[in-house]
């Protein structure tokens, strides 16, 4: 426990002007009103009062009050969603006592009602709730609570530092994993460059064998089966599981555009946080690597239950201000995943990033079959959107639509590589990531 700080109350200070009033005041009066008036009992109280004071400053500075505080909040919580955090704060003073609360919650989190104003009866004890929402991932302590009320003789104002930490992991939101709404596997894969196979029975598991059904190929009827049991019976097969899926995602300064209240980077991990819960139900194995400053690499992750381990894994991650090099990246990516993998570059794309980025594919494609998932950046329709009134506009709207069909044209040559490419919007970003897997498992190609 640190006293932080001691001031005068508003009591101290209407005293004090009354009887700095009064100081000017009585000398005018015994001057010209009342020349026996005696001016020993005011000087008396001026002491008295000055000695009231310093000893209540005494009594408040070496006497905290006896205040019990206990925090209770969710020991993880998500970017930008509203949290409750319980304040249990109880009173063993022998005295009423009113008090304001502050939590030191960190500088990145949204505090709504901060100061908590708390009245307490001499062993009363009181739950207070306020809201936080973070405002950035990653790992938080709030350390202290402080809390202010008045001294004993209700001349100063103290403020005491209670020592209260507790640990708060932030992660990206992951309440999308509830919210399947647009995952169905209904990607147009002609217009991503991905060529649809027709199964034969390859590529498929086995899964059991049930009546014929209207509509079921004649490949599927078993014949054994059929002559058994003298009904028509055919084989059901399910999607291959065990394949193996691998998140390249750039954590480069392209990412660190702000879009609304998340940046591109926070929008590209709740996409990989809803693939990972997609891919881990079906059966297959994730990998997930970072590229940037650093590296992150976190391999052969299974099951659905683990899920947990991507984000404990990413959720303290933040783009940094380095160029992406798509091509170091996927020769680290060759080195660390030796099984073939459907490779997920999530990035955001410019025209002058194609040169490696092509050679990094080339690279990628001699082991897996690669996706390249680039953010559209708004900056291009907003451009465009706008009417065009002078020549400064005119060169704007120009050059905006050159680098636009510049994009369109390299990821179609891409796409001619036999690289699946697409380009999408923020709001849209976490579907197409998880409809790509889908639909290239629904294809057979991996």
């Amino acid at each position: 426990m640190k006293l932080v700080s001691l001031r005068p109350a508003l009591a101290s200070f209407y005293i004090l002007l009354g009887l700095i009033v009064a100081a000017v005041g009585l000398p005018l009066y015994r001057q010209y009103m009342a020349p026996e008036l005696e001016l020993t009992v005011f000087y008396a109280l001026i002491l008295a009062f000055l000695l009231w004071l310093l000893f209540d400053f005494l009594l408040t500075r070496q006497r905290p009050e006896k205040i019990e505080i206990e925090r209770e909040h969710e020991k993880s919580i998500s970017l930008n969603v509203e949290q409750t955090i319980k304040i249990l704060v109880k009173n063993l003073a022998d005295r009423p006592i009113q008090l304001k609360l502050i939590d030191d919650t960190p500088a990145d989190w949204r505090q709504l009602s901060p100061i908590l104003n708390v009245k307490l009866a001499a062993g009363e004890q009181k739950t207070q709730l306020y809201k936080i929402k973070a405002s950035r991932r990653g790992a938080f302590k709030i350390k202290h609570c402080y809390l202010r009320f008045g001294s004993k003789l209700g001349l100063w104002q103290v403020t005491w530092q209670y020592k209260l930490t507790s640990q708060v992991n932030v992660f990206p939101d992951f309440s999308a994993i509830s919210e399947t709404a647009g995952l169905n596997a209904s990607l147009n894969l002609a217009d991503a460059g991905l060529k649809k196979l027709n199964k034969r029975g390859t590529g498929m598991d086995f899964n059991q064998l049930r009546d014929y059904r209207e509509g079921d190929s004649i490949r599927q009827i078993d014949w054994a089966a059929t002559g058994r049991f003298n009904k028509p019976i055919s084989r059901e097969y399910q999607e291959e599981k065990n394949q193996n899926v691998t998140v390249l995602l750039d954590s480069g300064k392209r990412m660190c555009v702000q879009d609304d209240d998340l940046s591109y980077f926070d929008h590209a991990l709740n996409a990989l946080i809803l693939l990972s819960y997609t891919a881990l139900k079906t059966g297959d194995q994730l990998s997930f690597m970072s590229f940037g400053e650093q590296t992150r690499w976190l391999s052969n992750i299974k099951g659905g239950k683990n899920v947990s381990q991507v984000l404990n894994h990413f959720f303290d991650l933040y783009p940094d201000t380095s160029a992406s090099d798509y091509l170091a990246a996927a020769q680290t990516l060759m080195q660390k995943q030796h099984k073939r993998s459907l490779v997920l570059l999530v990035t955001c794309l410019r025209d002058e990033d194609f040169s490696d980025l092509l050679e990094a594919c080339k690279l990628l494609q001699q082991k897996h079959l690669v996706a390249v998932i680039s953010i559209t950046e708004p900056v291009y329709q907003t451009i465009a959107a706008e009417p065009v009134e002078s020549f400064e506009q005119a060169l704007s709207y120009s050059a905006a639509s050159l680098l636009e069909q510049n994009i369109k044209k390299q990821l179609s040559l891409l796409q001619h590589q036999g690289v699946i490419c697409f380009q999408v919007d923020t709001g849209a970003l976490s579907a197409r990531v998880v409809n790509t897997y889908l639909s290239v498992k629904k294809s057979g190609s991996l």
